[in-house]
C-alpha cells in the first residue's frame, strides 16, 4: 500500500471541530499526520487546492438487490456507483430475495461483499422473518454475525404486538431499529415504543411535515428518536415531477413544496440529522412501463453531493459542515460504529469534494447498471473526485478503480 500524502485543501471534519486548510498524510491504511506535513519523498502526493477533504463518507440506506435481484444491481456494480459519489461506506438494506432475515443470509452478503466490493459494505438485516410482518427474526444472533441495523424497508411492521417485541429483541441485541416510514400512525407508535422501552429507533426517508413535527417533539422530550432524509425529498417536490414519468416515483412519493420546506429546515435545525439516498436501482425495462405497474425507487449514490451542494448548500439552505456531519459522523453514531475522522490514528477513509465542479447528470454514463434517475440532464455544482478507503484510492478525478477490493471481515464494523 502506497502512503500518500494530500496536500493543500480545506480539511472540513465537523465532528472533530476541524476547519482549516492543510495536508493529512496517510499511512499503512491510517492517518498518520494532519495540519502541515512535509514530503519525505516517498508518499504519492495529490496537489488538493481549492478542494474539501473529508472524512469518509457514509450512506446508511442503499439498496444493493443481491442476491435475487441481480438485473437490477449487483454488489459490484453497487459499491462503484458509492466509490463514484463519493460514499466509503455504505449499509445496504435486507429487502433482496431472499430477505436476509438470517445468520447464513447475513455471512452470505459479507462473504459477497469481501469478494466483489469496491467500498466497505454494512449489511442490515430484516426486522421479522421474510419481511412479512408477522415473527421477530433473530435479531442478536444476526447483530452478532455482522448486521448493523434491522430495517424492514420497503415496508411497515403493522401489528402493534409485533413491533413492540422487535422493540424489547432490538434492545436486548444492542441492533438499531431503522424503519421505514410508512404512515403517521406508526410513526406515533414507534416513539411511544422508543420512550416506553427507553430505547433508539431511526426513522427512514421522511417526507413529511407531520413526521417532522413528530420527531422534534419526541426530541424535545429527551427521547433517542433520529431521522433520515434523501436528496430528491430535499431538492424536488410533487410540482416538479412530470406527468407519468416513473423515474419521478419512489416511496414515499416526492411531497408538497411546504413539506420540502419543513424537512430542509428540520435538516439545518438538527432534527434530521441524517443525510442518505435511499439508493433503488430498477431496470430500465421495469420503469418503462406504465405508471401504475413501475416499481418506485431511484438511485442516488452518484449524484448526492452534486444534488446537497447545488440546492442547499448553494442556496444557502444548509452549510457544508453540516452536510458533511449528516454523511458522516451523524450516520455513524445511528449505526453504532465508529465515527471516521480526520485524526492521528483513525483509518484512512477520506472523501475529496470539488465543490465548484459543474457538471451534467447523465445516467448512462453512471457505474450502477440501473438508470432511474429523475435528475437526469440536470447541471449541477459539485462533485466528488476522490474516494479513499482504509488508505487505497478507489476512485480518483471520476474514475473507480476495477480492481478495488475490500476484504472485510464478518462483522468489522469500525
Amino acid at each position: 500500500m502506497t502512503d500518500l500524502l494530500i496536500r493543500g485543501s480545506r480539511l472540513l471534519d465537523p465532528a472533530s471541530n476541524i476547519d482549516a486548510v492543510g495536508d493529512v498524510l496517510l499511512r499503512a491504511g491510517h492517518i498518520a499526520a494532519v495540519g502541515s506535513v512535509q514530503s519525505d519523498g516517498s508518499e504519492e502526493v495529490i496537489e488538493a487546492t481549492g478542494l474539501l477533504v473529508t472524512p469518509g463518507l457514509i450512506d446508511m440506506h442503499v439498496h444493493l438487490r443481491e442476491p435475487g435481484q441481480t438485473h437490477k444491481e449487483t454488489i459490484a456494480s453497487g459499491t462503484r456507483a458509492a466509490a463514484a459519489g463519493g460514499f466509503v461506506t455504505i449499509a445496504c438494506e435486507p429487502n433482496t430475495t431472499p430477505p436476509r432475515d438470517t445468520p447464513d443470509r447475513i455471512t452470505e452478503v459479507v462473504e459477497m461483499a469481501r469478494r466483489d466490493a469496491a467500498v466497505r459494505v454494512l449489511p442490515k438485516c430484516c426486522i421479522t422473518r421474510e419481511q412479512q410482518g408477522r415473527e421477530v427474526a433473530d435479531l442478536a444472533a444476526m447483530r452478532r454475525i455482522g448486521a448493523v441495523a434491522a430495517s424492514d424497508d420497503g415496508r411497515s411492521v403493522d401489528d402493534d404486538a409485533v413491533m413492540r417485541q422487535a422493540m424489547i429483541a432490538a434492545k436486548a441485541a444492542g441492533i438499531p431499529l431503522t424503519v421505514h416510514v410508512d404512515e403517521l400512525r406508526m410513526v406515533k407508535r414507534d416513539i411511544a415504543l422508543a420512550s416506553e422501552f427507553s430505547y433508539a429507533v431511526h426513522f427512514s426517508h421522511v417526507s413529511l411535515e407531520a413526521e417532522v413535527e413528530l420527531i422534534a417533539e419526541a426530541q424535545r422530550r429527551g427521547l433517542h428518536v433520529t431521522g433520515e432524509a434523501t436528496p430528491h425529498n430535499l431538492s424536488l417536490c410533487a410540482d416538479d415531477a412530470p406527468g407519468g414519468d416513473a423515474n419521478y416515483k419512489m416511496n414515499p412519493p416526492l411531497r408538497s413544496a411546504r413539506d420540502r420546506e419543513a424537512l430542509r429546515g428540520a435538516l439545518r435545525d438538527g432534527v434530521i440529522t441524517v443525510i442518505a439516498s435511499d439508493h433503488a436501482p430498477h431496470a430500465p425495462s421495469e420503469k418503462a412501463l406504465p405508471y401504475g405497474d413501475a416499481p418506485p425507487g431511484v438511485i442516488g449514490l452518484e449524484t448526492t453531493i452534486g444534488v446537497i451542494w447545488t440546492d442547499l448548500v448553494g442556496r444557502g439552505l444548509l452549510s457544508e459542515a453540516a452536510a458533511v456531519l449528516a454523511m458522516t459522523a451523524a450516520p455513524a453514531d445511528v449505526l453504532k460504529i465508529d465515527r471516521p475522522a480526520l485524526r492521528i490514528g483513525a483509518r484512512a477513509d477520506v472523501t475529496l469534494i470539488d465543490p465548484r465542479a459543474e457538471w451534467v447528470v447523465e445516467p448512462e454514463r453512471f457505474e450502477s447498471l440501473s438508470r432511474n434517475c429523475p435528475f437526469a440532464g440536470r447541471r449541477l455544482r459539485g462533485r466528488a473526485v476522490g474516494t479513499i478507503v482504509a488508505g487505497q484510492i478507489v476512485m480518483r478525478d471520476g474514475v473507480v478503480r476495477r480492481d478495488a477490493r475490500q476484504r472485510i471481515s464478518v462483522g468489522d464494523k469500525a
